[in-house]
């Protein structure tokens, strides 16, 4: 998983196995990390490993909702963290708001 910004068409990317998903700017991935922030993980992989599924974190790719993307527990994580450090490596980012951010992932 990466994330980084096209020196070509100036979106950030983030890439996640042969998933890739752009963003137009710095703001929108950081509305799409608190999203993440807000799934309640645990939850729902407990949830869909009930229903036999190894990729117990189904993320909608599309607005139709007919395209999901599947990660494990520890692959949500690490979504979350690729993104965070990338907004916390941003110049423009405040490093103040990046350590709350931070404090707030969950390391186990």
């Amino acid at each position: 998983m990466k994330v980084f910004k096209c020196n070509h068409c100036s979106r950030i990317h983030l890439e996640i196995g042969n998933t890739q998903i752009h963003f137009n700017l710095l703001l929108d991935l950081k509305k799409y990390l608190t999203n993440l922030d807000s799934i309640d993980a645990t939850y729902y992989a407990a949830v869909n490993r009930k229903k036999g599924l190894s990729k117990v974190i189904i993320l909608p790719l599309d607005h139709s909702g007919n395209i999901h993307l599947g990660l494990t527990e520890l692959e949500f994580d690490e979504l979350k963290t690729v993104i965070r450090n990338y907004l916390c490596s941003d110049k423009k980012d405040n490093m103040a708001t990046c350590k709350i951010e931070l404090n707030s992932l969950n390391w186990n």
